[in-house]
């Protein structure tokens, strides 16, 4: 079974559910959702990114893809200040009257749906921020082919579009239902094992508190 592009992922699941008539809900439903749930659970090195980002007013839009920020700081004249990230709610406290200067901490909000950076105090002049953050793979399409998920970890779009036809669909025994869930939480937990395999190697690793591919809330009470 070929399943390295967008369009060999979409027959492969028309074929699991012996099904034609749902090329649309496929490709704008069920592998959208596997889509938004591998962004929003995965943590890994090809999800990293830096970028420079020109800080030259209190608020600046952030990247596209933008899922959260690793480290962020200035450089101005070949010295690198620490940006410190605080609560939108703190932020506010400090600012207070505050002249400006050299932002010292950032914050990250949403203004009508556009999540942004704000800073503290408020740039005196342009300033050059270097942001290391995880991205979102970018999601496929007739244009975009493929990424690194499908072409390294197929079984993720593949049982976790499946999955998510299964609570679409009518007809689908619970236990196939169950069956491609746990295929898809075991291909997310191998795309993160590898992933820590080969940052660390053979040395011992102690497992990350804040990332999980759980999908027990998914699982039907």
């Amino acid at each position: 079974m070929a399943l390295s592009t967008y369009t060999e992922l979409k027959a492969s699941v028309a074929n699991f559910l012996n099904r034609s008539d749902l090329t649309t809900e496929i490709q704008d439903d069920f592998i959208k959702l596997t889509e938004a749930d591998f962004n929003a659970k995965l943590r890994i090195r090809q999800m990293e990114q830096i970028d420079d980002v020109t800080i030259n007013a209190e608020t600046v839009t952030v990247p596209s893809g933008f899922i959260a920020a690793r480290s962020f700081h200035i450089l101005s004249s070949g010295t690198k200040y620490h940006l410190e990230y605080i609560t939108p709610a703190n932020l506010f406290e400090i600012k207070g009257g505050s002249t400006s200067g050299m932002p010292r901490t950032y914050t990250i909000e949403s203004d009508n749906g556009t999540e942004q950076f704000r800073f503290a105090p408020s740039p005196d002049t342009s300033y050059t921020g270097k942001l290391q953050y995880y991205k979102a793979f970018t999601a496929l399409s007739n244009s975009n082919t493929s990424n690194y998920i499908l072409a390294s970890h197929p079984a993720i779009y593949l049982y976790g579009s499946l999955y998510h036809a299964s609570n679409f669909i009518g007809g689908i025994d619970a236990n196939q239902t169950q069956q491609w869930l746990g295929m898809y939480s075991a291909a997310m937990e191998r795309c993160e094992n590898n992933d820590r395999q080969d940052t660390y190697g053979a040395s011992p690793v102690v497992q990350r508190t804040d990332v999980s591919t759980d999908l027990s809330f998914y699982r039907r009470k």
